[in-house]
């Protein structure tokens, strides 16, 4: 009647010196040499130096970053959509949590190809 009790009290203990043995190691990310840096400027000339980048834009102020280069669509829908039709019929896209195949040099250019034949396509074959 007692064996178990001693059986389930013997793991118990090993399993707690097994923990023991393997303590938590953690090392602080920061280098331990940032103490020893000396700064040339002073307080007030870095928080100027700090507000006249945040002014010109050199700094991203928040967590939101912000474009100044306004983006506009190279290919026009009838191609990309042409593209990924040929992609599709090479086996080229993702299928679930899979990751598609990389398009060899050969199969790149007959999607594109196929996205230049798209431009001389009118658009109302495009409309189904």
């Amino acid at each position: 009647m007692n064996t178990p009790r001693t059986l389930i009290a013997a793991s118990l203990v090993s399993l707690s010196a097994l923990f023991a043995a393997t303590g938590a190691v953690a090392q602080e990310a920061t280098p331990d040499n940032w103490t020893q840096s000396v700064s040339t400027l002073s307080r007030a000339e870095v928080r100027a130096d700090a507000a006249a980048a945040l002014r010109a834009g050199l700094i991203e102020s928040g967590e939101a970053t912000r474009w100044n280069v306004p983006t506009a669509a190279v290919n026009t829908r009838a191609q990309v959509r042409a593209e990924a039709v040929a992609a599709l019929q090479l086996g080229l896209t993702d299928r679930g949590e899979a990751n598609a195949p990389s398009a060899t040099p050969a199969q790149a250019e007959m999607i594109r190809q196929a996205g230049l034949r798209a431009l001389s396509v009118p658009v109302a074959q495009f409309s189904r």
